[in-house]
């Protein structure tokens, strides 16, 4: 026997109200829930930040001979150096909420200004390595590369740069180095794998 037409169209609003109002509930304990969450976060103590790595900006990672005091490359080393006595920090791993729960709440606003200063921290690293390696200063370029992978910074600029110093001296092993922390590390999955291949 077939259904009327009208009897179809019945069923569908029939189920897509059911749907609706599924999801409404849903997303209603969704908020419910991470409110009650950030509220309790509010009033965790202050516990130990022993185990956050702080990145430490000296000098010494940074060109001697930085041009004119106009040139990009200088007014980039400045900028970073300003940095010298803040504290600088990758969070991007954790929430708001989050970092409230594990160092709680009175190290939330220190840990969120660290957080911050490397976020505008990173990109100016990767400009001075691209800056350093286009003028061909390659141990200087490769330097203030290994400043940023060994303080988990694997920004396009780092790496590919990074990667194509070890292609032109001929550095495989390095290069094959590179590759394989690429491939295994979260935080460079956005990086091309395919380009740093064909390095070789």
């Amino acid at each position: 026997m077939k259904i009327p037409v009208f009897g179809l169209v019945m069923i569908f609003v029939i189920w897509l109200t059911y749907e609706l109002r599924k999801h409404t509930k849903e997303e209603v304990k969704t908020r419910k829930d991470f409110w009650e969450r950030e509220r309790k976060a509010g009033f965790v103590p202050r516990k130990s930040t022993s185990d956050i790595h702080y990145i430490t900006i000296t000098e010494q990672f940074l060109p001697e001979d930085r041009g004119p005091a106009d040139s990009e490359l200088c007014e980039t080393c400045d900028r970073i150096l300003e940095f010298k006595d803040k504290p600088v920090a990758d969070l991007s791993a954790y929430t708001n909420t989050e970092l409230k729960e594990k160092y709680g709440t009175a190290n939330f606003k220190p840990l969120s200004e660290a957080d911050n200063n490397f976020t505008f921290l990173v990109p100016m690293l990767g400009r001075v390595v691209e800056l350093l390696y286009k003028e061909g200063r390659m141990a200087e370029a490769e330097k203030a590369a290994l400043f940023c992978t060994e303080n988990g910074i694997y920004t396009y600029p780092v790496v590919t740069t990074l990667g194509e110093l070890y292609s032109l001296v001929g550095e495989k092993e390095k290069l094959d180095a590179l590759i394989e922390t690429v491939s295994n590390d979260p935080k460079a999955r956005s990086i091309s794998l395919e380009y740093l291949k064909s390095l070789h």
